[in-house]
C-alpha cells in the first residue's frame, strides 16, 4: 500500500525507489508493472531519458473505453439459460455482432452505451471467502465507456450505472433486488485511483501499431528499458492486458537472461 514517488537513477541506471514518505529502498533490479507512461514520465522523469524516447511514450494512445462494476449481492444471481456450472465461468452479454456494433457506436461521439456489452464473473462461487454465507460478489468489465464522456463522468456516471443494471436485469431477472452495494469505476476513476493516464485497463490501446515490437514503444519492447536495471512487466508490455500472466513471465525470463 506504500506509494512510490520516484525511481532512483544514477549514471543512467535504476538503483532503487523513493517512497512517498521519503524512505529510499535500494535494489539491483527494479521491475514495474504499472502504466509505462507513469513509469517513465512520472517515476523516472524525462531528464533521465532520451528526448525521442520521451516523445514516443508521450504519444502512446491510452484513453480508456471500459468501466469496471463491482456488486455485493445477498444471493447468487440466476442468468437465463445458464446452468450452475456455467455461473462459475465467464458470462458475456453480447447477444450478436450487430449488438456489439450498436453498443460501440455511441462511444465514437463521447457517449456511453445504453445497452452495454459486459464480461461478468462471480468470483465468490469459486472462492467462498470473498462473500458471507449465501451472499455473492459480481465483477464485470463493461463496454463501452469513453474516457472523455461528453457530459462528464460526474454527471454521466449515475446514468451509466442505471443503464448497466437495467441490462443485467434483462439477463438475470431480479438481480436488482439483491444488490446491497454497488461500485462503478469509470475510466476517469481508474486513472485517478491507479495512476493510469487515460484510464485504459490495458495500459494502452491494443492496436496494430501498439503491439508486438511496438508495445509499449520501440526501444522498450523486450521488457528491458533504456534505463539499465529497470524492467517492465505489466499490461503495457507485449502481449498486453488480461490475466494471461504472459508479460510477467516474459519479463522474468528476460531478467534472468540479462543477468545470466
Amino acid at each position: 500500500d506504500t506509494v512510490v514517488d520516484k525511481i532512483l537513477v544514477e549514471n543512467g541506471r535504476a538503483v532503487g525507489v523513493e517512497l512517498a514518505g521519503g524512505e529510499q529502498l535500494r535494489a539491483a533490479t527494479i521491475v514495474s508493472a504499472i502504466n509505462p507512461a507513469t513509469t517513465f514520465l512520472d517515476l523516472v522523469g524525462p531528464r533521465e531519458l532520451d528526448t525521442g524516447f520521451v516523445r514516443k511514450v508521450s504519444h502512446i494512445r491510452m484513453k480508456g473505453d471500459a468501466a469496471k462494476l463491482h456488486l455485493a449481492l445477498d444471493r447468487p444471481p440466476e442468468f437465463l439459460g445458464v446452468d450452475a456450472a456455467g455461473h462459475r465461468g465467464r458470462l458475456v452479454i453480447a447477444p450478436s455482432p450487430n449488438h456489439v456494433e450498436r453498443a460501440f457506436n455511441p462511444s465514437k461521439y463521447g457517449e456511453f452505451s445504453p445497452e452495454p456489452v459486459m464480461e461478468i464473473t462471480l468470483p465468490s462461487l469459486a472462492d467462498s471467502s470473498l462473500a458471507p454465507d449465501g451472499a455473492c460478489v459480481l465483477s464485470a468489465v463493461v463496454q463501452y465507456a469513453p474516457y472523455a464522456l461528453r457530459e462528464g463522468w460526474t454527471k454521466g456516471k449515475p446514468k451509466f450505472q442505471k443503464a448497466i443494471l437495467a441490462q443485467l436485469e434483462k439477463f438475470a431477472p431480479g438481480i436488482g433486488k439483491t444488490i446491497r452495494h454497488a461500485e462503478l469505476l469509470t475510466p476517469a476513476d481508474i486513472e485517478a485511483r491507479y495512476r493510469m493516464p487515460g484510464g485504459h485497463w490495458h495500459h494502452g490501446e491494443l492496436e496494430a501499431d501498439q503491439m508486438l515490437m511496438s508495445r509499449p514503444v520501440f526501444g522498450a519492447d523486450g521488457y528491458d528499458t533504456p534505463v539499465a536495471g529497470l524492467y517492465l512487466c505489466g499490461a503495457g508490455s507485449h502481449p498486453g492486458g488480461g490475466v494471461s500472466g504472459a508479460p510477467g513471465l516474459n519479463a522474468a525470463r528476460r531478467i534472468i537472461a540479462m543477468k545470466g
